[in-house]
Order: C-alpha cells, then sequence, then structure tokens
C-alpha cells in the first residue's frame, strides 16, 4: 500500500475541518449582512432617505457574493469529501474489504457473456468493482468492455502496460483525477433530483407546451421583457424616493417583475437545461481536463491524450464558461434570492440568455471531453490493480504453454492470498482434489491474469508466460427453468460452443477452462461422457484444463495416444481439524474429505 496515500486521508480531515469552520462562520456573517440590509432598505424609503436605500443595496450586493463565496466553500467540503473517499476505497482494496462498493459493472453484463460471470470480471464481488474509478457512463462502459475482452487491447498491449504503469506510479494525480470524476456522479444526481422536485412544483403544462416548439436560440420577443423589469423597478425606486410615489408600488412592481420572469417558466427550463445537464459538473471537468494538460507524461498512449486536451484549449475556455454560467444560475437556488432577483432584475431571463448563447456556441464540447477523460478513467482502473497488488508485466507469445511462478488472485487479500508456481505445456490437464482444496480458484487465478494480460496491465505473479488464446469457460453453469434448460444441459451447451471453435481450426488457439466436468449427471455417463468431449477438444488447436473428482479422467489419452498431465490439490488434518494449504502439486489427488466436511455440518455420526 503506497504510504502517500494514507498520508494524503490525514491533510485531507484536517482542510475538512478547517473549511467546516469557515462555512459556519459566513453563514452567520451572511445571514447578519441580510437582515441588516432588509432593515436599512425598509428604513430607508420610510424616511425617503437615497443614502440609507443605497447603503441596503450595497449590503445586498455584499450578501450575494457572500452566497457565492458561501457555495464556493461548500464546493470544496465537497470536494474534501470525495477525495477522503476516493482514498478511503485504496485502503479498503489493499484490506480485501472493498466488495461494498456500489458500481459493480452488473448493467454491462450480457446473457451470453459465460466468462465475466465465470471468472468474476463484472458483476458482484468481480475485479471491475475492486478496480473501477471511473464514473463517467463512458468510462464504466470502456472499462466493462476492456475487462470482458470485447474491446481488443491485443495489438497495442505494449502501449497500454506503459501507460497503465506510468499512471501507477501517478497516485496522487489518480485521487485527484477521480476525486473530480466522482463529484460529477454526485452532482448529476443532486441536480435530476432538484429538477424532479421542480417539475413537481410547476405548473407541467406549461413546460409541456414550451418543449413542442422548438427553441433554437434566445427568443426575440424575451429582449423587451428582460430590460423592462429592472428599468422600470428603477424608476419606481426614484419616483418613490423624490416623493412622487407611495412606497407601495416597489411593491406592486415588485410582484409584476415575478409575474413577468416566471410566466414563461416552461421556457426557461428549456433554454437553462444544458446548465442543468452540465453546469453543476462543469468545474469538475475542467479540473480533470487541467490536471490532464498540466501532469508530465511520457508513454505514448498518455502522451497523446494530453495533446487532445491542449488541441482543445478552446473547450477548456468553453467549460470554465458554462462553471461560470452555472455559478450565476446556482445563487438563485435559494427561493428568497431567487424571488428577489426575480422580481427586481428579471434574473432568469438573463440566465436562460447566457445559456442559449452557450449552447449555440459551445454544443458537443462536453461529449469530446468526456471521450478523453474516459480514456483516462479506464486506464486509470487498470493501474489501480497495481498500486494495491504486487503486479509484473506478462511476457506473452504464440508458444501454446503456460509457465507461471507464484502467480495469485488479484481479488484476494495480499495478506492471506497463497500463490503457486505451475508449468501447463499439454493438451489436456487434469486437476484433481479435495473438496474446497483450491481446484477452482486455481483455474480462475489463471484465466484472469490472463485477461489481465490482454488489456495490457499487469499481472499478479512473479512470472507470468502465457501464450495468446480465445478463452472459454464452464465453471458457474446454471440451469434455466423459464427456459426449460437443466444444469446438466446449460453445461453441454457451454462444452460445444468449445467443440465447434475447435473445430473450425481457427489460428488462435482456445483455452478451455472446465470445472467439475459434467457434475449435473451421474456418475457413469458423467466419465463416459467426459472422455469423450476432453478427448475432442484436445485434438484440436486447443489446450484444455479440467478439474474433476472423478479419478478415472486421469488416466485418459487424447486422440494422438498422449496422456494427460495430472496436478491435484490436498488437505491434511491438524489436532483433528480439516485444514487445505491451496498448493498445487504434480501427480493425481489420493485423499478424499467428502466425509470429513460432512461430519464438520453434523450431517454424519463418526
Amino acid at each position: 500500500m503506497n504510504e502517500s496515500i494514507v498520508k494524503d486521508k490525514e491533510k485531507i480531515e484536517l482542510e475538512k475541518l478547517s473549511m467546516d469552520k469557515k462555512f459556519s462562520r459566513v453563514a452567520t456573517i451572511r445571514l447578519i449582512v441580510f437582515l441588516t440590509a432588509v432593515v436599512l432598505i425598509s428604513i430607508g424609503l420610510g424616511k425617503k432617505n437615497l443614502l440609507i436605500v443605497g447603503g441596503g443595496a450595497l449590503l445586498i450586493l455584499v450578501f450575494i457574493y457572500l452566497v457565492r463565496y458561501h457555495s464556493v466553500i461548500n464546493d470544496r467540503i465537497n470536494a474534501l469529501s470525495a477525495k477522503a473517499k476516493v482514498v478511503d476505497r485504496y485502503i479498503m482494496r489493499y484490506s480485501g474489504t472493498w466488495k461494498g462498493f456500489k458500481d459493480d459493472g452488473s448493467e454491462f453484463m450480457t446473457h451470453d457473456d459465460t466468462m465475466s460471470y465465470d471468472l468474476d470480471l463484472l458483476g458482484k464481488n468481480s475485479l471491475y468493482q475492486m478496480i473501477t474509478i471511473a464514473h463517467t457512463n463512458m468510462g464504466r462502459k470502456k472499462l466493462a468492455d476492456s475487462l470482458s475482452l470485447k474491446t481488443d487491447h491485443v495489438s497495442e498491449m505494449e502501449k497500454r502496460y506503459e501507460a497503465i504503469s506510468e499512471l501507477t506510479g501517478k497516485d496522487s494525480f489518480l485521487v485527484d483525477f477521480e476525486a473530480s470524476s466522482e463529484r460529477i456522479l454526485e452532482k448529476r444526481e443532486l441536480e435530476q433530483k432538484r429538477r424532479l422536485d421542480l417539475d413537481e412544483e410547476t405548473d407541467k403544462s406549461e413546460i409541456e407546451e414550451a418543449d413542442e416548439k422548438t427553441v433554437t436560440g434566445f427568443p426575440v420577443w424575451m429582449y423587451p421583457l428582460m430590460v423592462l423589469v429592472p428599468v422600470v423597478n428603477i424608476v419606481v425606486m426614484v419616483l418613490v424616493l423624490m416623493g412622487t410615489l407611495e412606497p407601495s408600488k416597489i411593491l406592486l412592481t415588485f410582484i409584476g417583475g415575478v409575474i413577468i420572469t416566471w410566466l414563461p417558466l416552461g421556457l426557461h427550463e428549456k433554454l437553462k437545461a444544458p446548465i442543468g445537464m452540465y453546469g453543476p459538473a462543469a468545474n469538475d471537468y475542467y479540473k480533470m481536463l487541467r490536471l490532464i494538460s498540466e501532469e508530465e507524461f511520457s508513454s505514448e498512449i498518455l502522451g497523446e491524450l494530453k495533446g487532445k486536451v491542449a488541441d482543445r484549449d478552446g473547450s477548456l475556455r468553453a467549460i470554465k464558461k458554462m462553471d461560470r454560467i452555472a455559478t450565476l444560475s446556482n445563487i438563485s437556488y435559494n427561493p428568497i434570492v431567487h424571488i428577489v432577483l426575480a422580481g427586481f432584475f428579471g434574473w432568469d431571463f438573463y440566465i436562460s440568455k447566457l445559456a442559449a448563447d452557450w449552447t449555440k456556441k459551445h454544443s458537443g464540447v462536453f461529449e469530446e471531453s468526456t471521450d478523453i477523460i474516459s480514456d483516462f478513467e479506464e486506464l486509470g482502473s487498470l493501474a489501480v490493480l497495481s498500486m494495491v497488488r504486487e503486479t509484473i508485466k506478462p511476457k506473452l507469445s504464440n508458444e501454446l504453454k503456460f509457465d507461471v511462478e507464484e502467480i495469485c488472485h488479484p481479488l484476494l487479500s495480499p495478506d492471506t492470498v497463497v500463490s503457486n508456481s505451475a508449468k501447463l505445456d499439454n493438451k489436456l490437464t487434469i486437476i484433481t482434489g479435495s473438496n474446497m482444496s483450491g481446484k477452482t480458484t486455481f483455474l480462475r487465478t489463471l484465466a484472469i491474469n490472463l485477461v489481465l494480460s490482454y488489456t495490457g496491465a499487469g499481472v499478479c505473479a512473479k512470472s507470468f508466460k502465457a501464450p495468446f488464446v480465445k478463452i472459454f469457460t464452464s465453471m458457474r453453469v446454471m440451469d434455466d427453468v423459464a427456459g426449460g434448460i437443466s444444469t446438466f444441459y446449460a453445461e453441454i451447451l457451454r462444452i460445444k460452443d468449445m467443440a465447434q471453435y475447435v473445430s473450425e481450426n481457427h489460428e488462435l488457439p482456445a483455452f478451455c477452462l472446465i470445472d467439475e466436468i459434467f457434475k449435473g449427471t451421474n456418475s457413469a455417463d458423467r466419465i463416459v461422457g467426459a472422455e469423450q468431449a476432453l478427448k475432442k477438444l484436445s485434438a484440436g488447436n486447443a489446450m484444455v484444463v479440467v478439474s474433476t473428482h472423478d479419478f478415472e479422467l486421469c488416466e485418459l489419452k487424447t486422440v494422438d495416444g498422449s496422456p494427460a498431465d495430472n496436478y491435484h490439490f490436498e488437505e491434511y488434518y491438524e489436532n483433528d481439524e480439516l485444514k487445505f494449504d491451496y498448493t498445487i502439486k504434480d501427480g493425481r489427488c489420493t485423499t478424499r474429505n467428502a466425509m470429513a466436511i460432512l461430519k464438520m455440518a453434523g450431517l454424519v455420526q463418526n
């Protein structure tokens, strides 16, 4: 675990404590200023004293500034909270308590993606869940597609490994980058909630009527109204101070200003839609792009991505402009402030005008920026693994054999995981062993590290030499009651897919991993069926590794007469307790432990 990440957490907590105190102080000052301004304006209007009214108006401006400043402090507190969450997740990844992370990539799993399900690439307790730092939808999908091998990165593995390795050494960059990325998600959820609440409070028929019309820019008829509201209010106030009008007229013009401003509410919402969509996260987009543009990268891929940001300097300015527009819009989130601004200044007209002009000039800038950000999210997620696990660069070749030393499963805690070493160079390998001894975990360990190597990431091993293959798995085979498919038949369909691929003589060899072959049928049929299936698979351009309790399969020979290689896992007893060392050994298993496990469960008497 990188010690600098732990130290970052301490610094974050101290700064957040300081900002919390400042937040409370500014809130108190803001309230005092507002009340004082109201009192001064009331007294000034009553006495018709322009100086007192001016003082009150000045305090209103101070109040608006304090509202903005208070928002900046709140945003910093939220940013620190997001950063603290990011640091906590790194610590949880190392300790093995990451399985409660919200995003597990389940939505990207398809019914036919059995490999992702079998190898825990996506879904609950998956590799995706442990390593993801992606919070944009595009970044999340790119990571899911990489881990499930839907996106082929083999041709650029070397470049990707260089980029991922470079990001591994930039923990501060990744923490700051993810913190901003997470804020995008949080702000988007808050904005969606705000808009839902707004829809419940407003006249939906008016909004729907506005939505039926195509709005291509700021309507011409709105220009006179946005000038009329503030001008009338100023004229009436001057006349009141001159004694020409009664003070009550100010209230009337104020109410009129509110009505005029809010009458086209649906149209305002439509014009301001880009603010709701991009505004809350604009500052975070800007921060991420600035982080990228200011960081030094030596790898080719990261250098090219940084170059794209530099080429889009206009995009940075556009995003910053949206942030300023959103800041002005956010001032009116306070209902009292909103009414005052709408009644006296026609505030919504000006925000709508700014939003319409921005949309006309900069439409699409966030989509372009998200493409760059999502690439960093995907590569950064893969770099996370090397930050919380010991990894090395895999060596891949076209030679159909595995030679791995001290290989570990990346999802198991480094404090408890048991590493294994093995050489697989036969067409058929049989792994036998006791229940719970580690057979299935070893199959998954091989395959998940192989997947990581194809994405360009590091693998959890001391040495990892592997071939380029097409991975097939048959592990967590489930029945389909609605579809009328039993577990046994579902497994047959899996193995049929393997056999079909092998029979088509693809240039890329098949790597077939089968756990407890044909466990869904009786022992006699299982052994005969397994023998035939394994001979068929190993006869082609394939490497087959199968785990089984059927010792009869240990004597199996391939079609060309070559005997299968045998490995096994076993248990041992210590003080009458059943234990496992989870270490792969040469040869076939010679022990059984089913009865011991049944006795431990109290289902069999001594």
